[in-house]
């Protein structure tokens, strides 16, 4: 394939646009680059980014643009990615991204760049090709700004973030606590009003929580099959944590995973262990993934019964649905 059908099929998936960085990705170099600079096809929006011509001027672009110009290692953040999962009133633009503390020190041109400490794997997701920081971490930035308002004020604003991503699905209480665990402490900014709007919202508290675990629920009843209970801490003694499903009669569990946060290698990589520790503990995992949860019921009912049958059996296993992103070798758990 020709070296510019290249860069252009690599910003199709960009809103029209690619950033130096990315060189290396498609096979390229610097010679590359410098080409596209100079022959006209391409338009250059700062030292880091250019525009593929022809490509329709959109908020989405100038969000791609203004996170590859602030480097590879560079996230959507702020009022940005509230605007990009969807939350009312929030504004792509200006672009704000972030960046780990102790990475680059490059200052882009086309986005608010701010710097994050203590950013993990699972802080930062891909939505739609654009690297964004977690809702729930943009939860904890949202808190972190309002930290300087009085109290009473604050709450308020901060609550109709969190209930806004609940109520898309994006957060769970269960994360928001997992949170505070993780984040929270003495000095952080935000810590307090996540804290005060925690209180109210414990886990377990809404039937399910998450749209696709709602599906489950629909699929299993549509059928006729028995029913699995909730949002339940499994574990005895040493709690492995909060499972999205558990059958009420036998030891097996349901996870329902999303292609957004459990497709990465690290994210796969957490899952498998968490999934071995279900196993060593003698619970049949199955595993239903998006896909099938909308178009190949039969599978979803396939393998919650593997489950159930094996769970029954005395045979702890993990069992996913057909439409698993995970490659074949990877699907068993990680010891």
């Amino acid at each position: 394939m020709h070296w510019e059908a290249r860069l252009r099929r690599l910003a199709a998936l960009q809103s029209g646009v690619i950033g130096i960085h990315q060189m290396a990705n498609v096979g390229g170099d610097h010679r590359w680059w410098t080409n596209a600079r100079r022959n006209g096809r391409w338009e250059p929006l700062s030292d880091h980014v250019l525009r593929a011509d022809g490509s329709p001027a959109t908020v989405e672009q100038r969000a791609f643009a203004g996170v590859l110009d602030a480097g590879p290692t560079a996230f959507a953040s702020g009022d940005s990615a509230l605007a990009w999962f969807g939350v009312r009133n929030r504004s792509i633009e200006p672009v704000h991204v972030a960046r780990r503390r102790g990475t680059t020190n490059r200052s882009g041109a086309l986005a608010r760049a701010h710097r994050l400490r203590d950013v993990r794997a699972c802080d930062v997701a891909v939505v739609r090709g654009l690297p964004v920081l977690s809702p729930i971490r943009a939860a904890w930035c949202e808190a972190a700004r309002l930290s300087s308002l009085p109290e009473e004020w604050a709450v308020p604003r901060l609550e109709r973030v969190v209930d806004d991503l609940h109520r898309s699905h994006l957060l769970t209480w269960d994360q928001l606590h997992d949170s505070i665990c993780c984040l929270g402490r003495r000095g952080r900014s935000g810590t307090t009003l996540m804290r005060a709007i925690a209180t109210r919202r414990e886990p377990g508290s809404s039937p399910t929580e998450s749209r696709l675990e709602d599906r489950l629920v629909e699929v299993l009843e549509e059928s006729g099959a028995a029913p699995l209970m909730p949002q339940v801490v499994v574990g005895g003694d040493r709690p492995i944590g909060r499972t999205d499903f558990r059958d009420p009669d036998v030891p097996m569990v349901a996870e329902v995973n999303s292609l957004t946060f459990h497709t990465t290698p690290s994210d796969r990589d957490a899952d498998r262990r968490r999934y071995a520790q279900l196993v060593a503990a003698g619970f049949a995992v199955a595993i239903v993934w998006e896909d099938d949860l909308w178009s190949n019921h039969s599978d979803v009912l396939r393998a919650v019964a593997d489950a159930r049958a094996a769970a029954r059996s005395g045979r702890p296993g993990v069992f996913h649905t057909a439409s698993c992103p995970w490659p074949v070798d990877c699907r068993d758990p990680l010891w």
